[in-house]
């Protein structure tokens, strides 16, 4: 009855979350259930950007300074008002609670956070590198994606071209020992490098691969057709930027962030002009 009253004094009273004076009074399993019925609230009665979604985060966080899901989530609304020093702020704190108790789930997010987001390759690699010493195992999930991939497209945005292929070789034996057949996104980037690396043998075969499992991969054709141009095949160069321009509304991009060697129209037809001029 007590957590009742509570609620109801911050409904229909002051109703300002830090104006109550009633925390120390709270018993602990008071406490977490206050600040699970604040969390609930901002989640089902305000949009995530908004200032009162985060004041009621506040408040689960003074009544339960360790919650990692709350504190991380509150991150996302920063993030999402452009608030980047903040939003980091309060992730690198969850990352290092999490830390503390040994688990590794707000670090996850945060390497996909640093790659994605933050262009932050070097801190992308060392967060990688954290969680697999954390969790004593290779392959790991960042956000819905293995690690290994977020470190081979840090490492390949670094230049490290030779130790990212060995990297998404690891994640595709292990995706392979899990039953998995085939990630496009590490046979693409595995393209990528051999491609920066001038192996353009060994590129058309990954890329080729990257299709076997997503047959509409614009970017793909588009990569290939630049490969066969330094090959100077121009006729399969001009096929696949037309395969790429075939499928442009297939593109990889995403909802909250644009991938690497992510191919816009303008780009296709930019290198479509040029073919035909040279014919």
């Amino acid at each position: 009855m007590r957590i009742i009253s509570l609620i109801l004094l911050l409904l229909f009273g002051s109703c300002h979350q830090k104006s109550v004076n009633d925390y120390d009074s709270l018993n602990e399993a008071e406490k977490e259930e206050l600040s699970n019925w604040f969390d609930t609230i901002s989640e089902e009665r305000f949009l995530q950007p908004s200032a009162v979604h985060r004041a009621y985060k506040d408040s689960a966080l003074i009544l339960q300074p360790n919650n990692v899901d709350i504190r991380q989530r509150l991150s996302y609304s920063y993030k999402k008002v452009g608030e980047h020093i903040k939003a980091m702020e309060v992730l690198n704190k969850a990352v290092e609670i999490d830390i503390s108790n040994g688990k590794s789930n707000a670090l996850e997010y945060r390497a996909w956070t640093l790659l994605y987001y933050y262009r932050d390759y070097e801190g992308a690699v060392r967060d990688v590198d954290l969680i697999e010493k954390i969790t004593n195992n290779f392959y790991n999930s960042c956000w819905g994606e293995p690690c290994g991939l977020i470190k081979g497209q840090a490492l390949y945005k670094l230049g490290n071209y030779k130790e990212a292929i060995e990297r998404f070789k690891m994640v595709t034996a292990e995706e392979e020992a899990l039953g998995f057949d085939g990630n496009f996104l590490v046979s693409f980037y595995t393209g990528r490098c051999y491609a920066e690396l001038g192996e353009y043998n060994k590129a058309i075969g990954h890329f080729e691969a990257s299709l076997g499992s997503v047959k509409k991969f614009t970017e793909a054709y588009f990569q290939l057709g630049l490969v066969y141009e330094k090959l100077d095949d121009q006729k399969m160069a001009t096929e696949n930027f037309n395969l790429a321009k075939k499928y442009i509304k297939y593109s990889m991009n995403e909802p909250y962030i644009e991938r690497f060697d992510e191919v816009f129209e303008y780009m296709i037809d930019r290198k479509l002009a040029k073919s035909s001029d040279n014919n």
